[in-house]
């Protein structure tokens, strides 16, 4: 005959409970945004820099370009295209 009020003698009373799976899938969730959140704010970062740069080449003068080994025409190619251009 079994009791359901019964204490299971077998168990150890400081055993570890197993964690409820929806707080592992909640931590995956969780652990997933904050990775993703970090990429979005790295490609955003790069590309402001990027931006950035070729403002700069635009900036710059013939002779310094010459030192780049740029033409004024390259430098110009360079600044127009787009930030997330490679």
């Amino acid at each position: 005959m079994t009791n359901a009020n019964c204490i299971d003698t077998n168990l150890p009373l400081n055993a570890p409970q197993p964690a409820a799976p929806w707080r592992d899938r909640i931590g995956n969730v969780v652990g997933l945004a904050k990775r993703t959140a970090v990429a979005a704010l790295d490609t955003l970062a790069e590309w402001q820099e990027r931006a950035r740069q070729r403002r700069q080449l635009q900036e710059l003068d013939d002779h310094m370009l010459r030192d780049l080994g740029l033409s004024r025409a390259d430098a110009q190619r360079e600044s127009e295209r787009p930030f997330w251009d490679i």
